[in-house]
């Protein structure tokens, strides 16, 4: 190890030292109690702002804890200065940290601090050479456990028959669903909120760890229009998904917006994933918002956006596991390859976290694998010598 990684690892021996970003003075009082409850050091407390990124210093900060909630308002570059800072970040969405109640049983403190603990020490454990940065993580209840780590090489090759069944039962409950939206007048006379010539072709892009910056060189690499619409599933806090909405669609010559009901899929425009609903497309290609049937521990779910986005579009659905940790979007990608659509992946060198496109690549089903900007080469080739 250089001196240099030498440096970079906490010591053991002392409290790891947090910064806390929270546009509330309560909330970031309520939080450094939870964090010092759990034996940590609060280095900084400030407002959510660009500013305020550019005033850390990596050397005298181990973890960033930001905390969003739904009344925040940002400037443009808070997102672009989260993304170059080269700080771990957990970001805290979760009620319950707003309580008071959660200081005196010390609960909450205790899976705050297991969660900014594990976010510092996961990079070095995946590898070496890693960078800890980018790190898009909640504190929601519905993930406080730890993502699962892929310990063998064929722990997630689905055999054809478990394959067959989980294609039948999604394409039943598309066929349901498709039979409720006929039948029911309350769908029929809802407003459409876009128009316009619905996709033909459909890219779910699947990325946690690593993966804003990611997609962001991918989609900036992209330099002529293509017939294909790009649906972005990304974990991620669900106060962050119109941030990295505004900029995404900054850096790309596509339209990147966030899923809403009644918008019509049309070629030449990402639109990211929600994490609190489930995003279906009814037959003729609008996009409808459902109730999310299970909770996962990801949000959202990679493998069920990609269940429901090929059971309607079938070998015109395609897919790029880009930078992440876990195995979401395994399952999904197999079935889309299953039905006759492409599976990339993200090279691993190029990755902050490799282990989703890792266990992609383990399923043997990965048809192409590059950096963001090879990828987005070989997406504009491969459209340009197919008509689709």
């Amino acid at each position: 190890m250089s001196n240099a990684e030498m440096t970079a690892v906490v010591e053991t021996s002392q409290p790891l030292r947090v910064a806390i970003l929270s546009d509330s003075d309560k909330q970031r009082a309520n939080l450094k109690v939870l964090i010092e409850i759990g034996g940590m050091s609060v280095v900084k407390e400030q407002r959510l702002c660009a500013a305020s990124i550019r005033s850390l210093d990596s050397s005298e900060t181990d973890v960033l804890l930001v905390d969003m909630d739904d009344e925040g308002e940002h400037e443009l570059d808070f997102l672009d200065e989260l993304l170059d800072s080269p700080i771990p970040i957990l970001f805290n969405d979760a009620p319950s940290t707003r309580m008071k109640a959660a200081q005196k049983d010390s609960d909450w403190g205790r899976k705050l601090t297991k969660k900014l603990s594990s976010i510092v020490e996961q990079p070095k454990a995946e590898t070496a050479s890693v960078k800890a940065t980018d790190v898009v993580l909640t504190i929601d209840e519905k993930i406080i456990e730890d993502e699962p780590v892929v310990e063998t090489s064929d722990e997630y090759m689905v055999e054809a028959e478990y394959l067959e069944e989980i294609e039948k039962r999604a394409l039943h409950r598309a066929e349901d669903e498709i039979s409720h939206e006929k039948n029911d007048s309350s769908i029929a006379e809802e407003p459409v909120i876009t128009a316009g010539i619905a996709a033909r072709n459909v890219w779910v892009i699947g990325a946690s760890i690593g993966g804003p910056q990611s997609v962001k060189r991918f989609l900036a690499a992209i330099q002529t229009r293509l017939p294909v619409a790009f649906v972005l599933a990304q974990h991620i806090g669900s106060n962050f998904v119109s941030l990295l909405a505004k900029q995404l669609d900054k850096v790309s010559g596509m339209k990147v917006i966030a899923a809403t009901e009644g918008h019509l899929l049309k070629h030449n425009e990402v639109v990211i994933a929600p994490t609190a609903e489930r995003i279906t497309l009814d037959k003729r290609g609008f996009i409808r918002l459902k109730p999310l049937e299970a909770k996962s521990i990801y949000t959202p779910s990679i493998d069920t956006v990609m269940t429901d986005i090929s059971m309607r579009y079938g070998v015109h659905t395609s897919s790029i596991m880009f930078s992440g940790m876990g195995s979401d979007g395994v399952r999904g990608s197999q079935l889309i390859a299953t039905r006759g659509g492409r599976v990339w992946a993200q090279d691993t060198d190029s990755c902050v976290i490799s282990s989703m496109p890792d266990s992609t690549r383990r399923a043997g089903i990965v048809g192409f694998n590059g950096t963001p900007e090879e990828l987005a080469v070989q997406l504009t080739d491969y459209f340009e010598s197919h008509t689709r």
